[in-house]
């Protein structure tokens, strides 16, 4: 299942590669497929959408973990519906 999650792009590309392997380290087969940057709704500043493929028996671990990360600012399953 696809995930999705919002982090602010001033923080850098370093912050996917520490989900991405934090994730993998945890639930094993994760992929990142697409990445997005985006005006913030809010302020001046750009945020990264970035989605994931996690296994349909991970998604809430999943989520769970992705939105206790301090830099990430939401995370959901499937797509947001509308923008964060």
């Amino acid at each position: 299942m696809e995930l999705i999650y919002a982090y602010p792009a001033e923080r850098g590309r370093g912050v996917e590669a520490e989900i991405l392997g934090a994730l993998r380290d945890r639930f094993g087969a994760v992929t990142q497929t697409a990445r997005e940057e985006r005006d913030a709704e809010h302020g001046d500043r750009t945020d990264v959408f970035v989605t994931l493929d996690v296994a349909d028996d991970q998604v809430e671990a999943a989520l769970t973990a992705l939105r206790a990360h301090p830099l990430v600012i939401d995370a959901a399953a499937g797509s947001f519906g509308e923008r964060v």
